[in-house]
This record gives structure tokens, C-alpha cells and sequence, in this order.
């Protein structure tokens, strides 16, 4: 009696523990299961083991699909193992189809699995009406999980498409914040980036949102560093930097834009909070660079003032880096390989370095 009320306690709480997390991950716009989030991360940090910490390496473009997978299996084995305890509690609960003898433990297995593929109950029978109305809760049980697991597949891809395409977005703006800086210039002033700026920030505070309710889109992962989000995000909040603090007010981009954007991209920043800051922080824009290519003179670059502007941004800055990090690449990587083609118009600042 003791062994079965325990088959039962366990039993009863594997089922609630994949039930609870698929329906919080699945259900709850700002919220992820335990068991979700402990087996996305851990597959995440698994992959990028295996991939050196490489943000190049191709292997890393699977970590999403093994992670969404790797998730929904665990909910089918919580819940098939789980099953399997509580009948496991009744040595008559399953009776074999043909002469009605009790199932053995690994009939039983087969039953439960059975049953919660929706394909029926197989060659065997519940043992009372107790057990096939449970049995039709299993069945239930199952082909909801089933069902609303493939139906949580198609946002996420679809979400994840929407990721690549605000990187694109971005990153045809500039590979580096220099650069973004540098293509806005129109001979006078960089009023020409109020437009991208207007469209970019409703993108972002999106993307921002769905990252909240599918936690999952953080680990998919492009090699290419012209659509991958981290990298260009911090590509153009370094931009927005330069445009707020160094560029002279008569000549940068509509203020209430570059506030936007900014905000939007703060965030996305609380949704990676978690990460653990850099020990350092990254370099200072290439000021020099951009004065060369515009002929406008930026305002507080001395060293001085550049230094104490940017201890105050410091741990914006350190975030940035950290999520960067933790994608596999570096401060430098945002000058990757520019999302161009033989079919491109060869741009006069093309080579800039």
C-alpha cells in the first residue's frame, strides 16, 4: 500500500511538472518553465562548448531547433514516465487485450506511450472504469501536449525570421558604429538617419517582446555577423552614442528618434540582465575616423572627457559586451563580413577600416 501511494506522489508530480512547465512556457506571454529554461541554456552552453566559443561556427546555427526539441521531449518523457508510475501503482490497472492478464511493468510503458501518442490504447485494456477514464486523460493529456508543442514551433520560426531580418535591417546601415555614423553623413549633417532610426525602433521594441514570450529565440544563432542580433545591436547603440554625445546638436538626427531607439534597445538589454557583466570594458569609439571621413569636428573627444562620459555608460557598455561573449564573439567581430553581394553598388566608403 506504501509502495503504490508512493508510485502515485511521484507519478502525480513528474505529470504536474511537464503540464505546469509546457503551459507557462507555452501560455505565458512574459514567462518560461524551470525545466525550459535549465534545458535551453544548458543545451546552449553545451553547443557552444563543442563549438570553442566560436560565434562563426556553423554548429551554432542548430542550437535553437536542438534546444526547442530537446525541450519538448523531456515534456513527453515527464509526462510518460509519470503516467507510467501512477499505473505501475495498480497491478491491474493494464490487462493484456486477449485473455485480460495482468501487463508487467514494461506493458505498461508501452500502454502509456500508446495512449499519449493519440493512436489508442493498443493491444491493451484498461483494468476497471477507473482506469479508462484516466486512461482517457492520458489520451487527452497527450494530444495536447503533442499538438500545442508543434503549434508553439510555428511563432517561434516565424519570430526567428523577424530576428534575421532586423539584423539585415541594421546592418545595411553599417557593419561597425563608425560606419552607421559615417553612412548618415549627407555632405551637411546626419539628418538622413532619422528615417532607418523611425523604422528601427517599432522593429526592436517587437523583437524585444517576442524574445519575452518565446525565451527560446535567444539561442538561435546565425554564424554570419551581418544577421547576427547581437552584434548588431551593439553596433548601432554605439552609434546612437556618438550621435547623442559627440555630434554637435545642429547637425545629429532628430532627438526624439535617437531616444527611441535608445530605449528600445535598453529593452532588449533587461531581457539579457542576467548575464554576468565583462571584467572590462570595451574601447572607445574611433572618433578620429569618423572626423576624417566627414570633416566634422565631434564635440567632447578629448581624452578627459571621452573617459569620464563613458565610466558612466560603463556597465550599458559591459552588458553589451557580455551578451557578445556569450554568443561566441568579440568587441572586433562587428566589423565582420558586410552583408554585400557582386550585385551591390560599390559604395564610396566601401573600405573604410
Amino acid at each position: 500500500m506504501l509502495t503504490s501511494l508512493l508510485l502515485v506522489i511521484v507519478g502525480a508530480t513528474l505529470v504536474f511538472l511537464a503540464i505546469s512547465d509546457f503551459a507557462v512556457t507555452a501560455f505565458v506571454l512574459t514567462g518560461e518553465g524551470k525545466i525550459s529554461a535549465l534545458t535551453g541554456r544548458g543545451i546552449y552552453n553545451l553547443m557552444q562548448r563543442l563549438a570553442g566559443r566560436n560565434g562563426r561556427n556553423r554548429l551554432l546555427n542548430y542550437i535553437g531547433l536542438v534546444a526547442i526539441f530537446s525541450i519538448i521531449i523531456i515534456w513527453i518523457l515527464l509526462l510518460w514516465a509519470g503516467f507510467t508510475l501512477i499505473y505501475a501503482a495498480d497491478a491491474n490497472s493494464v490487462l493484456v487485450g486477449e485473455d485480460k492478464t495482468q501487463a508487467d511493468v514494461y506493458e505498461k510503458i508501452y500502454h502509456v506511450g500508446y495512449t499519449l501518442s493519440t493512436l489508442g490504447i493498443g493491444d491493451f485494456v484498461p483494468g476497471n472504469d477507473f482506469w479508462r477514464v484516466f486512461t482517457s486523460i492520458v489520451s487527452f493529456a497527450g494530444l495536447v501536449i503533442v499538438t500545442m508543442s508543434i503549434s508553439y514551433l510555428v511563432p517561434v520560426l516565424f519570430n526567428a525570421i523577424h530576428k534575421r531580418s532586423l539584423s539585415l535591417q541594421i546592418s545595411s546601415l553599417g557593419a561597425t558604429p563608425e560606419e552607421i555614423v559615417i553612412n548618415s553623413y549627407d555632405g551637411q549633417d546626419f539628418s538622413s538617419a532619422n528615417r532607418a532610426l523611425s523604422d528601427l525602433s517599432a522593429e526592436i521594441f517587437l523583437y524585444t517582446q517576442n524574445q519575452l514570450a518565446y525565451p527560446i529565440l535567444h539561442y538561435m544563432h546565425s554564424n554570419t555577423p551581418s544577421e547576427n542580433i547581437s552584434l548588431k545591436l551593439t553596433a548601432l547603440d554605439e552609434a546612437l552614442t556618438i550621435f547623442i554625445f559627440h555630434v554637435p546638436e545642429a547637425q545629429r538626427p532628430d532627438a526624439l528618434q535617437l531616444q527611441t531607439v535608445r530605449r528600445a534597445i535598453t529593452a532588449y538589454l533587461t531581457t539579457i540582465a542576467y548575464l554576468e557583466l565583462a571584467p572590462e570594458p570595451p574601447p572607445l569609439p574611433r572618433f578620429q575616423l569618423i572626423e576624417n571621413h566627414t570633416g566634422v569636428k565631434l564635440d567632447r573627444t578629448s581624452p578627459l572627457d571621452a573617459h569620464e562620459l563613458y565610466h558612466g555608460l560603463e556597465k550599458r557598455r559591459k552588458l553589451m559586451l557580455a551578451d557578445l561573449r556569450d554568443g561566441g564573439w568579440e568587441w572586433d567581430d562587428m566589423a565582420g563580413e558586410k552583408y554585400e553581394t557582386d550585385l551591390d553598388v560599390p559604395f564610396a566608403n566601401k573600405l573604410l577600416t
